[in-house]
């Protein structure tokens, strides 16, 4: 993208910025290097080519446009399409004022996708960080975007903030319609930028993960933003502020007094409903209420981050597990079983050490020597491979492991089943060669449909290719990104190209479900390593008697269980299937007469591997027993009076209160262990 402002021609100087009343000397000094950057790197609009475009949208109309003119808002416009926040060109995420260069294929994105609601979050929170400089005098750090919403990190001396004031404030400032200026900026200029702001700097440092980072001039306040932003502050019109916190970080002398106002915003105020309706049903289906609602897991601190599950939890941890594992003797994984704890010549020899030690928890013995608990499984996989010399024949290799693994979370990350510090993955590793790459490619993209079509999740793939920087030569990249298209070509389900997003080691395929009430996640994962088999030097004898390197895949179709069995508690509203249920059946006895046979259905259902319970509390009437039945989400309630006792048979209704009628109980277990082994979300039988 290129370093001048696609967004508007407006000179920000003729803008009367309303929250710009307590311009700072230290901003306005920080304003005037901005632009001095600007015009260092000819910050003005290359003069266009004016070439003739050919433009496809996604539905098959075709525009015309002029290169370095047309831009994805102007063909918006023309078109009449309403709504558009950010566009992809080529499967590109690129802003709508940023000229076209290329014949292409362009998509325009709202609110109601993932990319367009960030690009909203991005620019409200630019406009945020401008506010609480302008309007209250604050010292902004950093802004961005969570999965709560917008966010911006500042210091407010002797003052406290009115959550409605600075959404009036933000209103008002959006309304000017402030044009958004953008430079690409290297370490040298972001000291020069923020030499006046010690933990602005440090917190820009730390977020780079190239050459340059991106900054955005909105009215009369600098931000920190990946972009990309809308094109202007006015396609913004409702702010809500959520909430005002302190923030922890690891500089505690510099961050001192450091709060953390969140909140959201909206292109129009049905947009903001539409929000609250669904953060209402995310709130009603919250894995946290069902997990106690249900005594499914509980968290404490004597193991922060670290979940118990209760026998109904285990009950689901492990039917999962059983699943994952009943597909890998279908699909030629083998289990391997790896320690927990390792030296740290293991994490340095992969190179996790330098990359990723202040995430691992260490244990230093009396010896002095250091030891790690695994975060990874990947570097015990690469050392039993070479173990010993290993046959083209051999190959590929398909090792899983549910081995614990270990993060060292921040504590103000940790939330529920999402994100925890000891969990387990469907983790496995395939080592094959080169020209078996694209075969297994496909086989982890069927293993992930056939698994999520279970659940009935829909989903999505993007291709992530490489980032900057990355490892390994050019060529290995391309080779490798081209195999993984051919693979998701051959697959035949949607995907997009996601441009730089790999990771630093190999490109990667990951897969995005959406739940029922269209929330995305991203769970499975297909990752490309070039650097470990060079790591640990592993090989393989070719047919021609030559040592060779072989090709290693990450692959993972649940990812964490622990953050799986959330994802599917709240997609399911902890209305479990019967497969996965933890409570299956409850039998009901009508009188103390029906006791003996009530207990003999209860047996015979247990020992067809079914969890059954019965209510036997003679105080409670059959109607209070049913609906404390269906509240607790048994799948099946089975009356049984004198009429079943002398027939053998059962009262059977859902959870739903639908009576499916007397049946025999022969009748009934067949029907139900047919629908529990076909893992149905389906009740009728």
């Amino acid at each position: 993208m290129r370093s001048a402002s696609h967004t508007s021609s407006l000179n920000p100087a003729l803008c009367v910025c309303v929250f710009a009343l307590l311009v700072s000397p230290a901003l306005s000094e920080q304003l005037q290097i901005f632009e001095s950057l600007r015009e260092k790197k000819g910050n003005k609009r290359a003069e266009a080519s004016e070439k003739p475009l050919r433009i496809q949208l996604v539905d098959g109309q075709n525009v015309k446009g002029s290169a370095g003119v047309t831009t994805p808002l102007s063909v918006a416009q023309s078109v009449r399409v309403k709504g558009a926040l950010v566009s992809k060109v080529n499967g590109e995420l690129w802003e709508l004022g940023r000229p076209l260069e290329a014949d292409c294929e362009l998509q325009l994105l709202g609110f109601d996708t993932l990319e367009g609601k960030q690009a909203a979050w991005q620019t409200g929170a630019c406009v945020l960080g401008g506010v609480l400089e302008g309007s209250f005098g604050a010292k902004v750090c950093r802004e961005g975007v969570s999965e709560l919403g917008l966010y911006c990190d500042h210091v407010l001396d002797n003052s406290a903030l009115s959550l409605s004031d600075v959404e009036e404030r933000c209103k008002e400032a959006t309304a000017l319609k402030l044009p958004l200026h953008r430079l690409e900026l290297n370490v040298e200029e972001l000291r020069e930028l923020f030499q006046n702001n010690t933990l602005r700097l440090q917190l820009v440092q730390e977020q780079m993960n190239g050459p340059t980072l991106t900054v955005y001039r909105c009215g009369d306040s600098i931000a920190v933003s990946n972009g990309p932003l809308l094109p202007h502050t006015g396609f913004l019109r409702v702010f809500k502020m959520l909430q005002l916190s302190s923030v922890t970080l690891d500089n505690q002398k510099e961050a001192a007094g450091l709060m953390r106002l969140i909140g959201v915003a909206f292109p129009s105020q049905g947009d903001k409903e539409e929000w609250e309706r669904q953060q209402e049903e995310a709130r009603r289906r919250d894995h946290r209420r069902i997990g106690t609602d249900q005594e499914l897991f509980f968290f404490n601190d004597v193991s922060p981050g670290s979940c118990f599950f209760l026998p109904k939890g285990a009950h689901i941890y492990n039917t999962l597990t059983d699943f994952i594992k009943s597909e890998y003797r279908r699909r030629g994984f083998t289990e391997v079983v790896t320690p927990t704890l390792y030296s740290t010549a293991l994490w340095e020899r992969s190179g996790h050490w330098e990359h990723y030690s202040k995430n691992m928890f260490t244990v230093t013995t009396e010896d002095s020597q250091t030891y790690a608990l695994k975060p990874m499984n990947c570097p015990a996989h690469c050392l039993m491979y070479e173990q010993r010399v290993r046959s083209w024949r051999e190959l590929p290799l398909r090792w899983a492991d549910f081995g614990a693994l270990h993060r060292n979370e921040v504590s103000g990350a940790l939330g529920g089943l999402t994100r925890v510090r000891r969990f387990c993955q469907d983790d496995a590793h395939i080592f094959c060669i080169p020209e078996q790459l694209e075969e297994e490619i496909v086989a982890c993209l069927e293993f992930v449909r056939s698994v999520y079509q279970v659940f009935g999740f829909s989903f999505h793939c993007l291709l992530s290719t490489r980032p900057t920087p990355c490892l390994g030569e050019p060529e290995q990249w391309d080779t490798a990104e081209q195999q993984l298209e051919m693979g998701l070509q051959q697959f035949g389900e949607r995907w997009e190209l996601n441009p730089g997003d790999g990771a630093f080691y190999g490109p990667k395929i990951d897969i995005q479900i959406r739940d029922a009430i269209g929330r995305q996640h991203q769970c499975a994962t297909i990752q490309l390593d070039f650097q470990l088999p060079i790591r640990f030097n592993l090989q393989y004898v070719g047919q021609d008697g030559q040592l060779k390197r072989p090709v290693m895949i990450h692959r993972a179709v649940l990812g964490s269980l622990e953050r799986m069995m959330a994802i599917l508690a709240e997609n399911f509203g902890g209305k479990w299937p019967l497969w996965l249920s933890p409570a299956q059946i409850m039998v009901i006895p009508l009188g103390g007469n029906c006791e003996l046979y009530a207990r003999q259905v209860v047996r015979q259902f247990h020992e067809a591997g079914f969890v059954t319970d019965m209510n036997d509390d003679q105080g409670a009437t059959l109607n209070k027993k049913i609906r404390s039945a269906q509240l607790a989400q048994y799948n099946y309630i089975f009356v049984v009076g004198d009429k079943e006792c002398e027939s053998g048979t059962v009262s059977v209704r859902n959870r739903g209160g639908k009576q499916l009628g007397r049946r025999t109980t022969e009748e009934v277990l067949m029907c139900l262990t047919q629908l529990r082994d076909s893992r149905t979300n389906q009740d009728q039988f």
